[in-house]
């Protein structure tokens, strides 16, 4: 398994957990069209149909224990956010990531990029069609239930929520 697959897992459950501590119902993100897009192709590489019929820029509220999340940037090109931020003095991130290079997030973010040179709109195109297919992706995970994680508590399609699961590969368990 890559080291995103954990980042990113681990990274929404530490997120999950702080909203829920401060009585959050709403965590907004700074997801932005690009972020989208390349998430929208790796659940398709991936057959990820469950997390593609829950993607878009308002999350469901999983059996009322997730905060809801809001992407208000989800339109907005990566280029864009960052010459805002860079305008208004925002600090960035200094250190990258150590495995970015070798991510399939990467590769995606590359070929994308090549085809907004080459083709631009192409990225909200690519959104925009996803929108409309949207309503056909919950017809294929209708019927799956999500119940609690066996291990933490919180809300999982399996036995074990996806966070457990790899913890427990790397020999670390959670108990509520």
């Amino acid at each position: 398994m890559e080291p995103c697959s954990y980042c990113g897992v681990l990274r929404r459950k530490a997120l999950n957990i702080g909203a829920r501590k401060l009585g959050a119902t709403k965590l907004a993100t700074a997801h932005n069209l690009d972020d989208e897009v390349q998430t929208l192709l790796i659940n398709i590489f991936h057959g990820d149909l469950f997390r593609l019929a829950r993607s878009g820029p308002i999350s469901p509220n999983s059996m009322g224990r997730f905060p809801i999340r809001v992407k208000p940037l989800y339109e907005v090109p990566e280029a864009e956010v960052a010459l805002y931020a860079y305008l208004r003095g925002f600090r960035f991130q200094s250190k990258p990531c150590p495995y970015a290079g070798t991510s399939l997030r990467n590769e995606v973010r590359s070929m994308v990029n090549r085809l907004e040179f080459a083709h631009p709109g192409i990225k909200f195109t690519i959104l925009k069609t996803f929108e409309k297919m949207k309503p056909w992706s919950h017809l294929a995970v209708k019927n799956l239930e999500l119940r609690e994680c066996e291990s933490c508590g919180e809300p999982s399609v399996g036995r074990l929520c996806k966070a457990c699961e790899m913890l427990l590969q790397i020999g670390i368990s959670q108990s509520h």
